[in-house]
């Protein structure tokens, strides 16, 4: 079998669509007995290239991939539309020769094989609507065409949760045995969590979009908190996102014994502290209308899922896709305002017994995020819809 992925920028990112692609890799060379499988990414400059892509998913998501059979194929792309439409029209064309086409990134490229699949980690929205074509309604015709070939081209399109699931019905009204909802894959965490100790950990990128200020916010509000427990926030900083890492240092820089920030972690320091870790905190979101600003939210809620694998108890905003993931008063729990956060924070502080018996229902609910299970589920819709 000849199988083909499309993700952007495979070589430069490696954050969850990445992580999903690498999963959907493993899964297949599972399901498929010596599959034939090719990547296709960007290529900005000549010299831009990798040895093995095997490898480079590998030491990055830690999947088992083999090498055998895989290929990574770049055509050479630009920031302008010129050379996307360039490089989308290689790929398009190339697509042909595939018994089953992965497109994994969002965008609305449509592909030839004999059977496409469409990864909404969240739909994009109808070409008809934009600002351009509000702007020139000229082009609402080549728009129109576009959302149609969209909305047909695709066999099958697959989400991984039924907030975004919700929105692909809203927005594109596919219909039913063209799609499906399956847990994602997420790597859980192998370490004991016997040994923990009295912090809560935030581990995200640092950028506005987190609204991780919020959090903290609320920690330096409880003295009984601040009392009883550390704050860690940790995840990675990049240039576009200084500003309000600053910011976060600023509020934190008269609690060094109550707050800690680590920047750019190691995947080992990453679960370290997930393992050590009583309590997770979440809170993209926050300040937006999920009816309004859908894509402001944690479309599934990856990194709640890590913590609970290492039995933190998940304290998360009660939007988007956390609410599929925290079960309230069993798992962890929801919150709608920081008071709220605060509350249910203190409950699992004042109530160790709890907490102890939520943070076990946590690990035994994350083990439904596990690489097998994905496979198992992704297996039974391919089998379902392409044989």
């Amino acid at each position: 079998m000849k199988i083909g992925l499309y993700i952007h920028d495979i070589l430069f990112k490696t954050g969850g669509t990445e992580a999903n692609t690498a999963y959907i890799i493993n899964s297949l060379q599972n399901l498929f007995a010596n599959p034939e499988i090719t990547v296709f990414s960007e290529k900005y400059h000549k010299k831009q290239k990798i040895a093995n892509i095997a490898e480079h998913l590998n030491n990055n998501f830690k999947t088992t991939i083999n090498s055998d059979n895989l290929n990574l194929t770049q055509f050479t792309s630009g920031k302008n539309i010129l050379a996307r439409f360039f490089f989308y029209t290689k790929m398009h064309k190339a697509s042909k020769i595939f018994d089953v086409f992965f497109n994994c990134s969002l965008n609305m490229y449509t592909f030839k094989s004999k059977f496409n699949i469409f990864i909404a980690h969240f739909p994009p929205y109808r070409k008809i609507h934009s600002g351009l074509v509000k702007s020139f309604p000229l082009l609402y015709h080549f728009a129109n065409n576009r959302d149609k070939l969209f909305s047909s081209k695709y066999n099958l399109y697959i989400t991984y949760s039924q907030f975004v699931f919700s929105w692909l019905n809203k927005i594109w009204n596919i219909n039913s045995d063209r799609t499906a909802c399956i847990n994602p894959a997420v790597s859980l965490i192998k370490k004991s969590f016997e040994n923990k100790k009295n912090y809560i950990i935030i581990c995200s990128r640092i950028e506005k979009s987190k609204e991780i200020d919020v959090l903290i916010s609320a920690f330096l509000k409880s003295d009984i908190i601040m009392q009883n427990m550390k704050l860690f926030i940790i995840g990675a900083v990049i240039k576009d996102n200084i500003e309000y890492t600053n910011k976060i240092q600023s509020m934190i820089s008269e609690y060094p014994d109550s707050v800690s920030l680590i920047k750019n972690p190691s995947r080992e320091k990453i679960e370290e502290m997930y393992s050590l870790s009583k309590i997770f905190w979440h809170a993209k979101g926050y300040s937006f209308d999920e009816n309004t600003d859908p894509m402001a939210f944690e479309h599934f809620g990856l990194t709640t899922v890590e913590a609970m694998s290492a039995g933190c108890v998940p304290v998360v905003i009660n939007k988007g896709g956390q609410r599929e993931i925290v079960d309230e008063g069993i798992n962890g729990f929801r919150w709608d305002t920081p008071d709220e956060l605060i509350q249910k924070t203190l409950f699992l502080i004042q109530n160790e017994n709890e907490r102890v018996r939520m943070s076990q229902a946590a690990f035994d609910k994350s083990q439904n995020y596990s690489f097998d299970a994905f496979t198992n589920n992704l297996g039974i819709i391919l089998k379902r819809d392409h044989e």
